[in-house]
């Protein structure tokens, strides 16, 4: 019985092993001039999860798509449209941005879904800052996971960037 008690316990040491806790990550994208949409462009990582080697350090965000709340493909044009409608109803529109993040090292990719919410009815419930999630990931990121918050810094002077700040975890 001691035996058998010592190696779950051993079992369950390897197990939270190949888990991470949620590692601080900051993720800047440096998009190349102020007229380019959104296209391949890189991306640099850093703080504990790449210190921890849970992320790789930099690599290319290529944009994915948009859906809408229900999770169908829109296109820019619609996009506009509904934005456009959505202000001059004084209405609430979300909308979700999907990028690919592909590393450099080739150690994988990992699939970031932002959340964006423009409220026209009520301006307390606007969301200044766009939230994301990982939703899936390949090679070494395949069991990534992780949330946080996204922010425009262009108004620091220089090319538009954003930063991604938040946790990432393995396991």
């Amino acid at each position: 019985m001691r035996r058998a008690m010592g190696l779950a316990a051993a079992l369950l040491v390897l197990a939270l092993v190949g888990c991470s806790s949620g590692d601080s990550i900051s993720i800047k994208v440096t998009y190349r001039s102020e007229g380019e949409g959104p296209s391949a462009v890189p991306f640099r990582a850093s703080g504990e999860a790449v210190e921890a080697a849970v992320v790789c350090e930099s690599g290319t965000m290529e944009s994915d798509h948009t859906e809408s709340p229900e999770g169908e493909v829109i296109t820019l044009e619609e996009t506009v449209e509904l934005y456009e409608a959505t202000r001059a109803a004084a209405g609430t529109m979300d909308t979700y941005w999907v990028q690919e993040f592909i590393c450099d090292d080739e150690s994988g990719t990992f699939t970031i879904k932002m959340h964006y919410r423009d409220d026209y009815a009520k301006r307390e419930s606007q969301q200044d800052i766009p939230t994301w999630q990982i939703e899936n990931g390949t090679g070494d990121y395949a069991n990534l996971s992780g949330s946080g918050d996204a922010s425009d810094g262009s108004w620091l002077g220089g090319p538009p960037i954003v930063l991604y700040s938040g946790e990432v975890q393995t396991g």
